[in-house]
């Protein structure tokens, strides 16, 4: 079953963002300490507002157990959504000019995050949270749904093209080279 997360989900939701994420959880906190670093996202996904916010995730359950979740959100939003944590994580790493870079394009629903739980790989549910993701965003209005999908990610890439996108155009986040990807809804 998918549904929209709630705060309580940060229990499970956030070690599988963490998963999906990898350095960039460090850039979202301000701290390269692992502990810190899920509290700080652990905080923030309980809160509204922000882009890890549970209001944009969807959750999916088997047996009552989170096992895969997905980041969401509108492009246009994504640079307001990011100001709570840039803040944060200015006054964690004491860097005044702290900046974290925006990374859909204003024109597009983006697909943040979407993480299953490693005993639950490879059986669909990654295509199941993308598809509930796409549903999503037709509701809202969008036309388009866009992905980040780091360059040596081969087997990911192959997942979201299974699933319609294709990639358009390489583009460079806080030193990693990515696919942006895209899918008409």
């Amino acid at each position: 079953m998918i549904r929209q997360a709630v705060p309580d989900d940060a229990i499970t939701a956030v070690p599988l963002i963490l998963q999906a994420i990898g350095h960039i959880a460090f850039v979202l906190s301000g701290t390269n300490d692992d502990q810190e670093t899920t509290s700080i996202l652990t905080n923030f996904f309980c809160q509204e507002d922000n882009r890890i916010s549970y209001q944009n995730t969807l959750v999916m359950e088997q047996d009552g157990v989170v096992v895969g979740m997905t980041i969401l959100y509108d492009g246009c939003k994504a640079r307001q959504l990011d100001v709570p944590i840039e803040r944060a994580a200015a006054k964690k790493s004491g860097d005044s000019n702290y900046h974290i870079p925006t990374e859909p394009e204003t024109s597009e629903f983006y697909l943040d995050t979407l993480s299953v739980s490693p005993p639950c790989q490879r059986k669909g549910y990654g295509s199941k949270l993308i598809e509930a993701g796409c549903d999503r965003g037709r509701k809202l209005g969008h036309k388009r749904i866009a992905l980040l999908v780091e360059i040596d990610a081969a087997a990911l890439k192959r997942l979201y093209e299974r699933c319609g996108f294709r990639a358009d155009y390489p583009k460079w986040i806080v030193g990693q080279e990515y696919f942006h990807m895209v899918r008409t809804l």
